[in-house]
């Protein structure tokens, strides 16, 4: 049960996260990290993570993700100076992972607790408190107020994004950047407020014309249209996910498929690469 005073605090906290979500690059930019990332890792059950960010009535309360196994709570912290604990005050970040430890104990729940942190030299992970060392893991994830620089500097973040794009260790980092500008779009405007699962997020981003990802189901070709394409010199070509990709020479383009391109390749018989480029 919450005493008046943790009630409060609780009130007063979630009022803060909101207020600091407003221009809250670094929390939507480590969301979209750990969506790339659960995207690669349970690409096959999507439907069995969730997140929610600012949750209510939490003391770690800036981002959930609750696993099939396990729920990992998250506190992020942007700030250059970073201690577990303060002399000024009975209310530390240490003090709030006890308290999360004790309510996740009572609920009986499978819980992992995580300090995110963006300056590299603190020192958090080398003094983590043992009242709450069985429970709590630290990572460093930096912060940059750009997603492009951030994903350029971050091999983390390129790897997630990777193993999910179409080209994989051949995508540009334009290519990948774009991939992560769609989930932070999404992400945005999820209002995560409330748990809003993996599955649903992807199905969103499906929405926007020209995205693609190396876990969409391939789209087909009829064989009509293959010996249409077949038959253009020097025309390579493929589908992979909901994309048409081809190339001549050193020309090369993707669009959307099927999208009527199919029919209307059967219905024209191009035979030349101007033809076929008039027509996707």
């Amino acid at each position: 049960m919450r005493n008046e005073e943790d009630k409060s605090y609780l009130a007063n906290k979630h009022k803060g996260g909101e207020a600091n979500a407003k221009g809250g690059l670094y929390e939507d930019f480590y969301a979209v990290f750990q969506i790339v990332s659960c995207i690669a890792h349970y690409k096959a059950t999507l439907d069995s993570v969730a997140l929610q960010t600012q949750l209510e009535d939490t003391f770690v309360d800036d981002l959930l993700i609750a696993h099939p196994d396990k729920n990992v709570y998250h506190q992020l912290k942007n700030t250059q100076k970073l201690t577990w604990n303060t002399k000024s005050s009975d209310r530390t970040i240490t003090s709030d992972f006890e308290n999360q430890i004790k309510d996740c104990h009572e609920r009986n729940e499978q819980f992992e607790l995580k300090l995110i942190y963006s300056t590299a030299s603190s020192l958090v992970g080398e003094k983590i408190p043992d009242s709450i060392k069985a429970y709590t893991t630290v990572e460093y994830f930096p912060y940059l107020e750009d997603l492009n620089g951030l994903i350029i500097i971050s091999d983390a973040f390129q790897d997630a994004l990777r193993i999910i794009s179409v080209m994989g260790n051949e995508s540009t980092v334009d290519e990948l950047v774009n991939n992560a500008m769609v989930f932070l779009g999404v992400w945005k405007a999820c209002g995560s407020k409330h748990r809003v699962r993996l599955s649903d997020i992807v199905s969103r981003a499906e929405e926007t014309k020209h995205f693609n990802l190396a876990i969409f189901s391939d789209e087909t070709l009829s064989e009509s249209c293959r010996e249409i394409l077949d038959g253009i010199e020097g025309l390579s070509y493929s589908v992979i996910g909901r994309m048409f990709y081809w190339q001549m020479g050193n020309f090369k383009g993707s669009c959307p498929w099927p999208e009527g391109k199919e029919q209307e390749i059967i219905n024209k018989k191009p035979t030349t690469r101007r033809e076929l480029v008039a027509i996707l």
